[in-house]
């Protein structure tokens, strides 16, 4: 079954690291692989990950250096510590950072893509829910826009269109999030099945105020002759129809 995920995994034993890394990408996941810390971290930078599983015992990672700096960069981005010489120290250490598992080497396969599986979810997870507390502040911004112009002498008034375009396009991102965040939550892949969030009793609670928006946009679409607020109207109608 194909799996939503990119992996990067980091090991100084080329045989080990290319094994394993064929091993996921026959699970279904995206996988590519740095022998050293210092690689590691280079494809970490440039973004994209769900997950790093990295070898405990390799340059650059003493003191689990690299699991350290993916802490401080990467945005919570989970860590999966293997290891042939486990120690007290680097267990103790692995705590207080984002590793989900501390696993040994020579590794149980069916216990590492468990671990790989519930890593990505929750890195899923916390990434939508991430990316809609960053949604929402901006539509706090603009919406403080609005107003100050509203506010200010000689500005003029804001149109009801700017008002009612924020406003439907952040109902949009907010449909959007609701559908990768029931994925996450579900373990399904993004994609994989049509989204039954909406027929949930929250989201029954949601259609309906959809369906009211349209009525509105339909009813007014007279007084407000703008083609972004028709556009917007007509993606709803979509979403209503594939609920």
């Amino acid at each position: 079954m194909p799996r939503d995920g990119q992996i990067l995994i980091a090991d100084d034993d080329a045989t080990f690291r290319e094994a394993t890394a064929e091993l996921l990408r026959c699970e279904g996941y995206t996988v590519e692989s740095a022998p050293d810390a210092a690689a590691a971290m280079a494809a970490v930078r440039k973004g994209g990950y769900d997950l790093l599983i990295s070898d405990l015992e390799m340059p650059g990672n003493a003191g689990l250096q690299l699991v350290r700096d993916v802490a401080a960069e990467a945005g919570g981005l989970p860590v999966i510590i293997l290891t042939g010489l486990p120690t007290i120290e680097s267990a103790v250490a692995s705590i207080d950072l984002p590793v989900s598992a501390y696993l040994l080497k020579p590794v149980d396969l069916p216990t590492l893509f468990e671990k790989a599986a519930t890593a990505i979810s929750r890195f899923h997870t916390y990434r939508t829910m991430r990316d809609t507390e960053q949604r929402m502040e901006q539509w706090r911004r603009e919406l403080g826009q609005i107003t100050t112009t509203a506010q200010t002498p000689g500005q003029g008034t804001p149109s009801v269109d700017a008002f009612l375009a924020l406003t439907l396009r952040n109902v949009m991102g907010s449909l959007s999030d609701l559908g990768v965040l029931g994925q996450a939550l579900t373990g399904r892949q993004a994609g994989a099945n049509p989204c039954q969030l909406m027929n949930c009793p929250r989201g029954a609670q949601l259609q309906a105020a959809v369906r009211e928006t349209v009525a509105v946009l339909e009813a007014t679409r007279a007084s407000f002759k703008s083609k972004q607020l028709g556009d917007l109207r007509q993606q709803l109608e979509l979403v209503l129809q594939h609920v």
